[in-house]
């Protein structure tokens, strides 16, 4: 998660719940894991899809906009985000007892994102300057996402690397393995992905349209 301290540049960082706050933010929305069985058709391999949805803020100025987000931004744990991404991540395949082993076929992982990121109703309204730096810090936001999902496809990615690795001798031994891999895999890239956050609070302060915003914010 992307900290943001409350509107003034000397103010000292909010908690959840201690003030007005604004986030860049990853959340795992839901992580499903779909019963291994002979049904599943074959397909194999990470496949993902993504979502995005607007919302609309209002305002002349960074300052009017920054307020406008803090009120329709999306509500992540307590604390307003300014853009959002989640994550639905859903494995199926099918077990197979060949030989000796017991194996899985046709594994998938699918990874639906959900992206809720902000749009200036009408960006006409601001000066050059400040659209131009609006426009910048969209570009910020947009690459942060796609950072955030290339985390979690590379994650994806060793998983299904591992999970064709597996050969028990019996497939109450490769169930029982494979969702202790899928659990870890969770676990481990949730942690990555909010290490990542953090790391890129400092950078979401630096952005010129946030630092104007924030100064504007002071002044009114």
């Amino acid at each position: 998660m992307l900290a943001m301290p409350g509107q003034c540049p000397d103010s000292v960082a909010h908690t959840a719940g201690d003030g007005p706050s604004m986030h860049l933010c990853w959340h795992m929305a839901t992580a499903a894991v779909l019963l291994l069985g002979a049904h599943i058709p074959a397909r194999g391999d990470v496949v993902s899809s993504t979502k995005v949805i607007y919302f609309d803020v209002v305002g002349s100025t960074p300052a009017e906009i920054y307020r406008n987000i803090l009120d329709r931004g999306p509500r992540i744990g307590g604390s307003t985000a300014l853009a959002s991404i989640g994550t639905r991540t859903v494995q199926d395949g099918r077990i197979e007892l060949t030989g000796d082993s017991c194996v899985l076929k046709d594994y998938t992982i699918t990874l639906q994102f959900v992206i809720r990121r902000p749009r200036i109703a009408n960006e006409e309204v601001l000066s050059d300057t400040d659209r131009a730096l609006w426009r910048d810090m969209n570009a910020f936001i947009q690459n942060h996402e796609n950072q955030h999902k290339d985390v979690l496809s590379a994650c994806a990615v060793k998983l299904d690397d591992k999970m064709a690795a597996l050969k028990p001798p019996s497939c109450d031994a490769l169930t029982q393995t494979a969702d202790g891999l899928w659990r870890r895999m969770l676990a481990d890239c949730d942690e990555k992905q909010r290490s990542f956050d953090a790391e890129q609070s400092r950078q979401l302060m630096l952005q010129p349209f946030m630092q104007r915003a924030r100064k504007g914010a002071c002044k009114n």
